[in-house]
């Protein structure tokens, strides 16, 4: 009887320590991603800003 109790505790122990596993691979892929997509942002908002520089440029010196 506490044979069967120990390896059940032991399954579900098993079981828990690969799932917390996977969990930490995933973590570690979102933050990857999480990297890339900050990473992306901050490139967008600087080509935007270039571009609404231009903008104001060229208003610029068409009000001159």
């Amino acid at each position: 009887m506490q044979s069967e109790l120990f390896k059940e505790l032991e399954g579900k122990i098993e079981g828990l320590i690969e799932e917390v596993e996977l969990l930490r691979l995933e973590v570690s892929e979102l933050r990857e991603s999480k990297a890339s997509l900050e990473q992306e942002q901050s490139q967008t908002e600087d080509q935007l800003k270039r571009m609404l520089g231009k903008f104001d440029r060229l208003q610029d010196s068409a009000n001159l």
